[in-house]
């Protein structure tokens, strides 16, 4: 991999940061072009040091970074747009997302379009509190996180058959495969109805069950091809 030796003016959110030394973050980045990179930004925590603005959460930033080694650093920083997260349940949710990013994608590796999904997911949360569009907009944003990593799951038909997904059924899922219908010959693992993979596809959220399945199906296509990448973020929800 040819490692990345200057960045001008290149939007970016941060998903994470650290404290380093006395007065300087180390922060984790996620550009459109670049994907993520990491960058030491000198004195931050300085009350008036220009690069102060890492600090300010939900974010999107124009940064300029530089090095020949992965741990670039930050040169300049500027605050392009801001978005009010007014509850802890958006707040939980883009933390979760921040990691999510983190673990499932390789630094310095550009993905535009999980970029511009990102900036969509958080605009939306910054501007409503309802619980049924904000499961909806997290699970779109998995879906197609899997799908621009090359996983994507099929939510119209049967894996085994190609037949299309029916609503009175009863399905298996396999997260390297997807779905497959029971047929009840065995004792099965956790089943999933039709109605509520024909709602998830439409993004038809409002029945409960339906909500419950899709965050099941994608907590289990997540962990599956994320491997050993554990959430951490998940212990501290449970918490709370």
């Amino acid at each position: 991999m040819t490692l990345i030796n200057n960045v001008s003016l290149e939007p970016a959110f941060v998903l994470h940061t650290r404290p380093y030394q006395e007065t300087s973050i180390l922060v984790d980045f996620f550009t459109r072009s670049y994907g993520r990179l990491n960058a030491i930004a000198k004195g931050a925590k300085r009350p008036k040091s220009p690069l102060r603005s890492v600090l300010t959460p939900a974010s999107k930033l124009s940064v300029s970074l530089s090095g020949k080694s992965e741990l670039k650093t930050l040169s300049s920083v500027e605050i392009i747009d801001h978005f009010q997260l007014n509850n802890g349940l958006s707040f939980n949710s883009i933390m979760y997302v921040n990691e999510l990013i983190i673990k499932a994608t390789e630094k310095e590796d550009p993905h535009a379009a999980i970029f511009d999904d990102y900036e969509i997911l958080i605009k939306k949360l910054s501007c409503q509190s309802d619980l049924v569009k904000l499961e909806k907009n997290l699970r779109n944003f998995e879906l197609n996180l899997l799908q621009e990593m090359g996983y994507g799951i099929d939510l119209s038909r049967d894996a085994d058959t190609n037949k299309k997904i029916e609503k009175e059924c009863n399905y298996k899922f396999y997260p390297d495969k997807g779905f497959a219908l029971d047929r009840g010959k065995v004792a099965s693992k956790k089943l999933f109805s039709g109605l509520d993979i024909i709602n998830f596809k439409k993004g038809n959220f409002e029945k409960k069950e339906t909500r419950d399945a899709s965050k099941i199906i994608m907590r289990m296509a997540l962990d599956f091809h994320l491997g050993s990448k554990t959430l951490n973020i998940r212990k501290y929800l449970t918490k709370n």
